[in-house]
């Protein structure tokens, strides 16, 4: 290493893009893209020639006046500066004595920043290379949350990060480094000011990220010649970030996921069910029978469920070697036979496809080999060889990596997803796509963009771009193998739409990265240990996965996939938290090759039939979070609590509960031989407890209550805000296994006490926004085909009222009507209906319809759907 720091910054032209240079040639760009996002970009002389030679448009200058105003050049006592103020930040520029940014909120009273650059170290480069640094000062009382997907507490502050990737099987929940997932994006938060920013490292190679854990030069009593300090360092490539200005940690997630996509279709409703998986199904030689031999358990267990994941045992040759795209044809005689058959039950099936070639016993191999279409040894001229798992537990075999950067490897692949698994009538499970290399020498043809995602390599947004994608062959060093994650997504994402251009694309990835959340409907936290520990770690991992825009249908592998099977009560608390996760999946491995299935014990199959049907039953509340926060607005369905409630610092290590959407607040039980749990209620807040319906208040300080966790719960405990509402379907044995023509929604009024806002009397109107659609196809993007309707609640002294809007009625329902309860046995007032056609007598009760709830005796009374009103509002 010769790394050596980069000075001597001098403005060329005071207009925007601010751009600074250096003796040596360097050039540092300051390039506003709004008010609370600004992006930084510093490249060698060699870097900014090739830039230039590239000419990206999404670099041409623009002015716009109402962005920023610029305080001239400053010079006194030797120190030069300039400053840059948009409505949301104040950044200043140091030129002399050392180059440095300091970062400034509005709402700052004593002139500190929320962010600064370490002086004297700041930028940095490496001279035998083209590494970079990125050094700043570590600020008291920051925490630091995101990364991607990390093990241990939810807090990073005080440790160091490598973002690579590996296939870590097993991997322990509270210390492992590094997993699946490469992000170099984090958010910092101050307990001091309660405000919150973000930095996105706009760089695809292997990263290191150091949050406090170094400390540099010798201490003398308290004092440090650098003091505490955070560093970026990159493999390769510019130095390349964008600055994201909260105040509120909500405002920086939505603007790093406009930045790095949303998710541009929303998810089959059937990818909400329960999806079923095990490998020991398609390990079996009678892998066929096994799984009909599962649908046949479900119908007589009562249990619902919506797909099963085919694990990478049908590709299983004669001589034990995984061979992607071919079938075994002892244990599968017909897989379009069986994926019709399974189709017609209303269960999708998602076959495993993993991105490499057994250089040995692939039938492919010499074919692409000779098409160039792996991962290239350029100094062998031959694919660049990996060790990569061959057919039964610990063997392995030389294996090449499809090279998604290469047209030959980007049309074989979409050849083959087509013809062995689409036109079979199976869905993609991409696996295994973290791309490790042993030698990060090895060429990435570069011939296929990425192009399939927006804002990646241009965007109608000044400025907004993602990393310089080479055009020519490149070394993996100099690109980083997240490029082959991304076009492995883009490829089976083309091929999935070129088959079905109507119906809703479905992917499944293991690995994920910026920019995948946009075509990848669902990842999962890999191939976790059977613990205690992982059902409690995994937890801080899924909500820092949800911060840094991981595709929005994240979850576990609930009951462990990796070590012996759960027992049962390590399985039944592992189910009632599994079913509030975006993505609901029981898979195994298990070391004694059992299977971890819903009746495995019969003890708690009661229990277990009961949380998922819970889980089927939330499956519309769940689709309308998903619609409202992750497709509109790109924020995760499952955050931490401190998300809601970032006035309360408490919150800010609450990192073993966690919301389900600003409304739920879910506290799992992780611990064996426990009946009972601790929960901190944030201050200032209002709550019910939903098992028992008891009611919480908390005033300036948060509080600890502890409530019942019974194990024959259907769910964790879990707590409703005051003022929301949830709402409920049927369950059914899939999700399109019947009309689904039944909502029901539960209340829970706001009540007068301190924390109980008032306008003329009344608590201000709450609403919950009910979207609807056929759950299918994309019509509801190309035909508007879907209804949104808004459910709101106001409440009084002595009344609650309840009313509908029809805002769009694009989609019929098959429901005519939304049964409404309050389920809280102390509410006493009464509840009156607004809108509806015959409104007095209907609140007089005569004209009420009422259905009793047969297992909580909860009395329903009917609120019609009234698409005619609805239709004159929505004009």
């Amino acid at each position: 290493m010769r790394q050596t720091t980069a000075e001597g910054f001098l403005l060329k032209e005071n207009k925007h893009p601010f751009v600074f240079e250096n003796p040596l040639g360097h050039v540092f760009k300051i390039m506003i893209v709004s008010s609370n996002v600004i992006r930084i970009r510093y490249l060698t002389q060699a870097e900014d020639i090739n830039e230039k030679q590239e000419t990206d448009a999404s670099f041409e200058l623009v002015e716009n006046e109402n962005h920023y105003e610029i305080n001239h050049l400053l010079s006194l006592d030797g120190k030069e500066e300039m400053e840059i103020e948009t409505l949301s930040i104040r950044l200043v520029v140091t030129l002399k004595p050392a180059f440095q940014l300091s970062w400034y909120a509005p709402s700052c009273k004593e002139n500190l920043p929320f962010a600064q650059d370490l002086a004297y170290r700041s930028y940095a480069y490496d001279k035998a290379n083209t590494s970079k640094w990125h050094y700043q000062k570590k600020l008291p009382d920051t925490l630091y949350y995101g990364l991607g997907e990390r093990s241990g507490s939810l807090n990073l502050a005080g440790r160091r990060f490598e973002l690579e990737r590996l296939d870590c099987m097993g991997y322990n929940a509270e210390t492992s480094d590094p997993l699946y997932k490469f992000c170099p994006f984090y958010i910092n938060l101050s307990e001091q000011t309660k405000e919150a920013y973000g930095i996105y490292y706009n760089n695809f190679t292997r990263t290191s990220i150091n949050l406090g854990q170094e400390l540099d030069a010798v201490t003398y009593g308290d004092s440090n010649m650098w003091g505490p300090y955070t560093y970026y360092q990159n493999a390769s490539g510019p130095l390349d970030y964008y600055m994201i200005y909260g105040p509120s940690v909500s405002a920086v997630v939505k603007n790093y996921t406009l930045i790095t996509s949303r998710p541009r279709h929303l998810p089959p409703r059937y990818s909400l069910g329960y999806l079923a998986s095990s490998m020991g199904y398609a390990e079996a030689e009678d892998a066929q029978s096994k799984l009909e031999e599962f649908v046949d358990n479900l119908r007589k267990n009562d249990i619902p469920c919506d797909g099963l994941h085919l694990s990478s045992g049908y590709t299983v040759n004669k001589d034990g070697d995984r061979c992607v795209f071919t079938w075994n044809s002892s244990r599968f005689p017909d897989p379009a036979k069986l994926a019709e058959k399974f189709k017609n039950l209303g269960i999708q099936i998602f076959a495993n496809i993993k991105p490499w070639l057994l250089q040995q016993a692939h039938p492919h191999f010499d074919k692409l080999k000779n098409d160039k279409g792996f991962i290239w040894d350029e100094e062998e001229n031959e694919p660049g060889t990996v060790m990569q798992w061959r057919g039964g537990r610990n063997t392995m075999g030389k294996a090449s990596y499809v090279d998604f950067s290469s047209l030959a490897g980007y049309e074989y692949w979409k050849s083959n997803v087509k013809s062995q698994l689409l036109d079979k009538g199976y869905r993609l499970w991409l696996d295994n796509n973290e791309f490790t290399l042993p030698d990060d020498g090895y060429k990435f043809a570069c011939s296929v963009p990425p192009d399939g995602f927006n804002n990646l390599l241009d965007s109608n947004v000044m400025f907004l771009s993602g990393p310089n994608i080479p055009k020519e062959p490149t070394a993996a060093k100099d690109v980083g193998t997240t490029l082959q994650t991304l076009l492995m997504i883009q490829a089976s994402y083309e091929a999935v739409m070129e088959h079905a251009p109507n119906q809703r694309p479905f992917l499944i990835t293991r690995s994920a990265t910026p920019y995948s959340n946009e075509l990848v409907s669902q990842t999962w936290s890999g191939d976790n240990t059977t613990a205690w520990k992982t059902l409690k770690y995994n937890i801080p991992m899924g909500l820092g996965a949800g911060l840094c825009g991981m595709p929005a249908g994240y979850g576990h592998d609930v009951g462990g996939f990796a070590g012996p099977k759960p027992d049962p009560e390590m399985f039944v608390r592992w189910v009632q938290q599994g079913v509030f996760w975006p993505r609901f999946s029981i898979h195994s491995w298990n070391s004694d090759d059992s299977i971890t299935e819903p009746w495995m014990y019969p003890q708690v199959t009661t229990t277990i039939r009961s949380s998922i049907h819970f889980r089927y039953k939330i499956i519309p509340y769940l689709y309308t979070l998903y619609v409202q926060h992750a497709y509109r607005e790109g924020e995760p369905l499952i955050r931490p609590v401190f998300y809601e409630n970032q006035h309360d610092t408490a919150t800010y290590n609450q990192e073993f509960d966690f919301m389900l959407g600003p409304s739920l607040l879910i506290a799992p039980v992780y611990e064996p031989n426990t009946s009972t749990r601790s929960v901190y209620l944030p201050s200032n807040s209002s709550w019910y407890h939903y098992q028992t319906g008891k009611y919480y208040s908390t005033g300036e300080r948060g509080e600890f209550v502890q409530v019942p966790a019974a194990i024959t719960d259907e769910a964790a405990p879990f707590f409703v805000k005051a003022g929301s509402m949830m709402c409920f379907g049927k369950v059914m044995n899939n999700v399109h296994a019947s009309e689904d023509d039944e909502r029901r929604v539960q209340i829970f009024p706001e009540r007068f006490d301190a924390n109980t806002k008032l306008v003329d009397g009344k608590t201000g109107r709450k609403t919950f926004v009910l979207f609807e659609d056929d759950g299918d196809t994309l019509y509801h993007e190309t035909g508007q085909a879907f209804a949104e309707i808004h459910i709101w609640m106001e409440t009084t002294e002595t009344e609650i009222h309840v009313g509908m809007d029809i805002v769009k009625d694009g989609f019929f329902p098959y429901y005519d009507t939304v049964w409404v309860t309050c389920p809280i046995a102390s509410e006493t007032r009464k509840l009156v209906f607004e809108g509806q056609d015959d409104e007095n007598e209907y609140n007089e009760g005569s004209k009420i319809k009422r259905i009793v709830d047969d297992n909580t005796l909860d009395v329903y009374m009917g609120l019609k759907l009234n698409i005619k009103k609805g239709r004159q509002l929505a004009d």
